[in-house]
């Protein structure tokens, strides 16, 4: 008896010294970056190794912007602590990719993933020009249709056929008019689907929040409280349809996994309310009752989801018109939100969108001001903090902005929407998170500029935009091209180098022919190390001593070159 007594007392022992809670250490792509090819495997490093058959579609989760839900293959390296997860098909050019893990992910000992772990990335875009070209444009009125205010849109592949689709969003005709590509810079005919009267539908995101592997959106109710979620349908593209009641007037509307649960949740930006609103996913793909919270500002009218502090939790961003504020709120990983830091922007601020616009890993956001007439910009700093950079004028009462790299130099570029000034205004990024030369897009005569939205329309790699107006109801498309002689297959994808962070060891994954030759780099260009890559398809770069930071890694391979930003981890 007391032989048994002491062996269980030493087993329970042995676990509580050599087991760890199961951590995320490192990422490839790594957060934020922009030059991830759109067939590229991504990784994940653990700090200990994983129960295999924890690690499935439910748990490891990923989702591009527009190409949507994403199935792929999970395999195991490093002895279990890194996961592969190479996707079936491509990603869409130029953007934004959402990675989730969820709580159900376990070590070899049963210890979970505590609250699970999210982060994105851009895919990349090819070099391309900023002069776009005005191709054509649909009326989205029906026969005999008065005004009906498109106010904004959605670029998603909704009907999984591999193309940028369009959901044009209604405010005064209450509902949703779908154009589905045809693969050559045209649409079908649209396809209209109700929603409920007198509410005034905007703001929107996709996301799959029953698991099914289709495309579903969530649609915020200006003029009321609610939220509008409809599930996506092989056959009819949108089926089910279900309303949830929020804070008053939704102007922002953003979806991520709040609580590791591997299931996507919905937040809110209610201006008229001055509240945000947190609606958590069943787990069925349907949503509890919203809890609302206060920022401590008013207005509350634009809202993003992203880590800010590097937990692996999504937290908030929001800006409050009425107070000319960005809010941080950082998340505890269980859906409980609390206010980190505030900044004063430009007055009215209205639509706002995120992205690392300097390179230095960290999001920034950029916030469309109605009543100054300009666009700020406002850094984050890793923990949560905000810091107000610059302003940038643009004209009369912009309302929207979207990021993208639309000439493909790494880099994110931004397109502003001008309602009273009739046009649209992009701006070049100079590489530092400093925005030049700006070039004026006009809308219709007699327009309102109401919003656009970057994508790939045609899948040749270079970023088209989409642009809406709300005074006469159409959508104008600018085409991009890239730039001649330009040949993307030139470029080695074959290789990859993980894990991303590292420690002293970097591994390469791939199909080797021939030599490998590694080129370090600090981030200020200086050489560090050039070595060959072994036969152990490894190279050991702890002899030089590297301190915890940013590196640049240029890899030649089969007469190919590609650069890959790397970070060097502290040693534990």
């Amino acid at each position: 008896m007391n032989y048994t007594l002491s062996l269980v007392c030493a087993v329970l022992c042995a676990v509580n010294v050599f087991s760890q809670p199961l951590q995320v250490i490192g990422t490839s792509p790594v957060a934020q970056s922009l030059i991830t090819a759109p067939g590229d495997e991504i990784f994940i490093m653990f700090n200990e190794p994983l129960d295999e058959a924890t690690v499935n579609p439910s748990t490891f989760q990923v989702y591009g912007r527009w190409s949507g839900p994403m199935e792929g293959t999970y395999s195991f390296l490093t002895g279990g602590t890194v996961v592969k997860f190479t996707p079936l098909r491509d990603f869409f050019y130029g953007e934004w990719v959402r990675v989730g893990l969820s709580s159900s992910i376990k070590n070899t000992a049963g210890m979970p993933l505590t609250n699970g772990f999210s982060y994105g990335y851009w895919t990349k875009s090819l070099p391309a020009s900023l002069d776009l070209e005005l191709v054509g444009q649909i009326d989205m009125r029906e026969p005999g249709e008065g005004h009906i205010t498109c106010y904004g849109a959605y670029a998603g592949d909704v009907n999984d056929d591999e193309f940028s689709d369009l959901v044009v969003i209604t405010e005064d005709s209450d509902d949703i008019r779908v154009l589905l590509s045809d693969g050559d810079n045209s649409y079908d005919p649209f396809i209209i689907f109700e929603l409920p009267p007198g509410q005034g539908p905007s703001t929107n995101a996709g996301a799959d929040f029953n698991h099914d592997g289709l495309i579903d959106i969530a649609i915020g109710s200006t003029y009321a409280d609610q939220v509008n979620v409809l599930f996506g349908d092989a056959i009819t593209i949108f089926g089910n349809e279900f309303n949830y009641q929020t804070g008053e007037g939704v102007r922002g509307l953003t979806v991520a996994d709040f609580n590791g649960d591997g299931w996507e949740d919905i937040a809110t930006a209610n201006r008229a309310a001055s509240t945000i609103s947190i609606l958590m996913n069943d787990g069925t793909g349907l949503f509890e009752p919203a809890i609302n919270i206060d920022s401590g500002f008013a207005g509350e009218t634009s809202i993003a989801a992203i880590d800010l502090n590097g937990d692996g939790y999504v937290d908030l961003l929001v800006a409050t018109h009425d107070s000319n504020n960005v809010v941080s709120l950082l998340n505890d990983g269980t859906g409980n939100f609390t206010v980190f830091d505030s900044v004063s922007v430009g007055t009215g601020p209205w639509m706002m969108a995120i992205g690392d616009l300097n390179g230095d890993g960290f999001v920034d956001i950029a916030i469309a001001n109605r009543f100054t007439d300009d666009i700020s910009i406002v850094r984050t700093d890793g923990s949560g903090g905000l810091q107000f950079d610059a302003q940038y004028l643009v004209g009369d009462f912009p309302v929207a902005i979207d990021l993208g790299d639309i000439d493909g130099d790494g880099d994110l570029d931004f397109i502003s929407s001008n309602v009273s000034e009739s046009n649209y205004v992009l701006m070049e990024n100079d590489g530092s998170g400093t925005f030049i030369n700006p070039r004026i897009y006009p809308t219709v005569p007699n327009g309102m500029a109401a919003c656009a939205t970057i994508h790939d329309r045609n899948n040749d790699g270079a970023m088209d935009i989409t642009m809406i107006d709300e005074s006469e109801d159409v959508v104008l498309f600018y085409n991009n091209s890239i730039n001649l002689g330009y040949d993307d297959q030139k470029i080695n994808k074959n290789l990859t180098l993980y894990p991303n962070p590292f420690h002293s060891t970097i591994y390469v994954d791939g199909i080797v022919i021939g030599p490998v030759k590694l080129i370090l780099y600090d981030i200020h260009g200086r050489q560090l190390l050039s070595k060959y890559l072994g036969d152990s398809k490894q190279f050991y770069i702890g002899e030089i001593g590297l301190s915890e930071g940013i590196y640049i890694a240029e890899l030649y391979h089969n007469g190919n070159s590609q650069n890959i930003k790397m970070y060097k981890m502290p040693q534990n």
